[in-house]
């Protein structure tokens, strides 16, 4: 599969989805990075010690 063959699929998403979907490709550009599994470790470490996020900033993090 390449990408001009799933372009209009993702064009016609409704935003919320386009989102997810940004999301879920920076992760798997980002994913074998040392510093991003740093810092999503942080992240968890955070969620787990109750420290936790609005969603109003979770959702400026996928911006």
């Amino acid at each position: 599969m390449v990408f001009a063959e799933i372009k209009p699929q993702i064009e016609q998403l409704p935003h919320g989805e386009q989102l997810k979907a940004i999301a879920f490709l920076k992760h798997l550009l980002r994913a074998d990075s040392p510093d991003y599994q740093r810092e999503l470790a942080q992240r968890h470490a955070d969620i787990e010690a109750g420290k936790k996020i609005s969603l109003t900033d979770a959702k400026r993090r996928l911006e």
